[in-house]
């Protein structure tokens, strides 16, 4: 049941980063579609932002964009905070799609917790 969920973020991802993309030839803003579900599939939360210039979809947006820069795009680079988490086992998957200085890129992870989340995303997930 996950996996139609995936497909479904997916591709609403690249509609919304293909909407966003300027006519051929000019400079591509960059584009990033953020989208958080629950296991069970009882939720899903999804922002869309163009860094750095239009974040107010997102309540953190210049934040995250500011994050996203600081690694190049490269969710793997994220480092964690210093942070108590529980060891609450409340399972969240986390997933970006997007365009990074003319360049896709995407991720995905689940993590144990929301928390746990939010220690190695910082900013980009909190909405």
């Amino acid at each position: 049941m996950r996996l139609p969920l995936l497909f479904a973020s997916a591709g609403l991802g690249l509609c919304l980063v293909s909407t966003a993309l300027p006519a051929y030839g000019t400079v591509r803003p960059n584009v990033v579609f953020l989208a958080i579900s629950a296991h069970g599939n009882t939720s899903l939360k999804a922002v869309a932002m163009r860094c750095p210039d239009q974040t107010e979809q997102h309540p953190h947006g210049e934040a995250a964009c500011a994050a996203i820069d600081a690694v190049d795009g490269d969710f793997t680079r994220l480092s964690n905070e210093t942070r108590q988490c529980t060891r609450e086992d409340d399972p969240v998957t986390a997933t970006m799609n997007g365009l990074w200085w003319n360049r896709p890129i995407g991720w995905q992870k689940t993590f144990r917790n929301v928390c746990m989340l939010y220690a190695t995303t910082g900013p980009i997930f909190r909405f």
